[in-house]
């Protein structure tokens, strides 16, 4: 069963979310750590509540657009 975590209790979102948090903001969200023999992932459309995904099968570090 996964495990939860409290939500932040600042009002800003987080710079960065792990693979399996959930994402607190719709938007688009970019890879910071992926495999090195991986190629480099697309940005991917991430809705609020959504699990965020691995890349390429290994867990990764997501940060959001900065465009609004």
């Amino acid at each position: 069963m996964k495990r939860r975590t409290a939500q932040p209790t600042s009002t800003q979102d987080p710079a960065a979310v792990r693979t399996g948090e959930h994402c607190p903001r719709t938007g688009w969200w970019y890879p910071l750590q992926a495999e090195p023999a991986t190629p480099a992932q697309a940005p991917r459309f991430v809705g609020q509540g959504s699990v965020m995904p691995a890349v390429g099968g290994f867990p990764s570090l997501w940060l959001p657009s900065q465009a609004a």
